[in-house]
């Protein structure tokens, strides 16, 4: 009977023992536990701490560089106002240097240009000239010429006006012919009649 219960106070010692054992090791695994989650939330918390600190130093960095180029331009803007005034400003006129020895042996742009040399002789005939040109060849006949010398002894205004002043002669005499029997051209009416007046005036004896 003593040996029964020296075993039960033994085993109520050892549970007693395993079950403080265990309570132990729950709380410092509890503690463990909280201590890992606030490490754990720690971490989350610096990530996004260095996140928002990394945005703001990038903004404070683009507000420096915004400053920096505005007045990076304002710098540059001076620099070619400064030039434009400065290129603007006549240019002082060097003692001993004439004009003449910065233009001498440069022809002017100006001058006229000539012809080159002629492909027709001077008295090549007019005929095998302009022989396919039978309105030209009908006004030289007019004219009473027959080469390129006497051509070129004319202006263009005093052909116009050899060629043009026999039609305007035919054009007044026909103008004429017909007032003088009461027809006219189109439009024309007005020098008819003053001319029939013309014709009914008394001539002065002579």
């Amino acid at each position: 009977m003593a040996k029964k219960a020296v075993k039960k106070a033994v085993r109520k010692v050892a549970k007693k023992a395993v079950r403080k054992v265990a309570k132990k090791a729950a709380k410092k695994a509890s503690r463990n536990s909280g201590s890992a989650r606030k490490a754990a939330s720690k971490k989350k918390a610096a990530p996004a701490k260095k996140v928002a600190k990394k945005a703001a130093t990038r903004g404070t960095k683009k507000a420096a560089g915004s400053g920096s180029s505005r007045s990076s331009r304002r710098v540059v803007q001076k620099k070619t106002a400064s030039r434009r005034t400065s290129d603007s400003r006549p240019a002082a006129r060097r003692k001993g240097v004439r004009k003449a020895t910065i233009a001498s042996g440069v022809k002017e742009s100006g001058q006229p240009r000539r012809l080159g040399r002629s492909r027709i002789p001077v008295d090549a005939p007019l005929d095998l000239v302009f022989q396919n040109d039978m309105q030209a060849r009908e006004a030289f006949v007019f004219l009473g010429i027959q080469s390129i010398r006497e051509l070129e002894d004319f202006t263009a205004d005093e052909l116009v006006q050899r060629l043009t002043s026999p039609a305007k002669l035919t054009v007044g005499r026909i103008r004429k012919i017909l007032a003088m029997n009461n027809r006219c051209l189109t439009d024309d009416e007005e020098f008819a009649v003053e001319f029939q007046e013309l014709l009914s005036r008394p001539r002065p004896e002579a």
